[in-house]
């Protein structure tokens, strides 16, 4: 690796260890959404762009992130929280969470040729599930990227969890009607990207990868109501 290289990811190192998690706030509305990459986050823009009423453009998710959200402290969450704003955000299978990012940003990232923004963690292209896991479970939340941190990192501060209402990947649909009938406001899911649902995420763990990802996320297990898997007594395929 050049010395060019070494620099830029030294430098992405620092900025991740400064960052926030990212909250859209629609103060006329009276509602924020604390975002989780790899949890619907296109669908779900897309409906708060409805609902605000925005006038940029569709496609201009841009500007539209620039004029509706920011990266803030959990600090300024929980004041916001505790000051009537209603916070809401959706979580999604720990493991599968996990898995999808291999396949986004390690996976298709080589296949169709995108930058590698895993590389600064020592991750690189063509490396296997196992290995990937493996070196996640070696890393604090404070030092990978937000598409592999836990979700509890973007949820939860000392008091507990900042959002008053925590949706499911899952059952996106039933959870998404549900927090309609509190926010009438907001606007309908058209359209979800079905690819997290084609895939057996188990089927990729073995023994020892299901027992790094289950102590990496225990905390996501305990808050958000997943059940941990059994372990298999054998290998992957």
């Amino acid at each position: 690796m050049s010395l060019k290289e070494l620099l830029v990811d030294a430098r992405k190192r620092y900025k991740i260890r400064r960052e926030q998690p990212q909250l859209w706030h629609f103060e006329q509305q009276g509602f924020g959404y604390i975002q989780i990459p790899k949890v619907a986050t296109r669908s779900i823009r897309k409906a708060l762009h409805v609902s605000s009423g925005a006038t940029t453009e569709l496609n201009d998710f841009t500007a539209f992130e620039s004029d509706n959200s920011a990266h803030v402290s959990k600090k300024h969450i929980r004041r916001q929280v505790d000051q009537g704003l209603f916070v809401f955000a959706f979580v999604r299978d720990p493991l599968a969470r996990l898995h999808s990012a291999w396949v986004n940003k390690i996976v298709d990232g080589e296949k169709f040729g995108r930058r590698n923004i895993l590389r600064c963690h020592g991750m690189h292209y063509g490396m296997s599930f196992a290995d990937f896991v493996r070196r996640v479970s070696e890393l604090k939340d404070n030092q990978v990227d937000r598409h592999i941190r836990s979700q509890a990192w973007f949820l939860a501060d000392e008091k507990g969890l900042l959002p008053q209402f925590v949706g499911q990947l899952e059952c996106f649909g039933d959870d998404w009607q549900r927090l309609q009938v509190q926010l009438p406001t907001l606007g309908n899911v058209d359209h979800m990207n079905k690819a997290a649902f084609n895939m057996d995420h188990l089927a990729a763990y073995d023994d020892r990868t299901l027992e790094l990802a289950v102590e990496r996320f225990a905390k996501d297990f305990e808050l958000f109501g997943y059940s941990v898997p059994e372990l298999k007594k054998g290998d992957a395929p």
